[in-house]
């Protein structure tokens, strides 16, 4: 059986997850129930939201030309794996 996730410390532990979108609907929901009630937790889901807000900010811009050679390099790799 799945522990309810109605507690700070259980809560606590999932948080990244829950943010991430990584657990079942039964599991996002009651994190979602606690954290509209319970104010330290929600404090800290904010921090976290804010943290990885940040972070998408600062990512550098995607190299088209990168991406394509690292495309051509892994299907080169996928071409000499099935030639084997």
């Amino acid at each position: 059986m799945a522990p309810k996730l109605n507690n700070c410390r259980e809560v606590g532990l999932r948080i990244q997850s829950y943010l991430d979108g990584e657990l079942n609907s039964d599991q996002m929901a009651q994190i979602s129930a606690h954290l509209d009630m319970c104010v330290d937790c929600g404090v800290e889901a904010d921090v976290f939201r804010q943290i990885k807000a940040d972070l998408a900010s600062q990512a550098p811009a995607t190299d088209d030309a990168a991406l394509e050679r690292l495309r051509q390099f892994s299907q080169n790799i996928a071409n000499v794996t099935l030639d084997n």
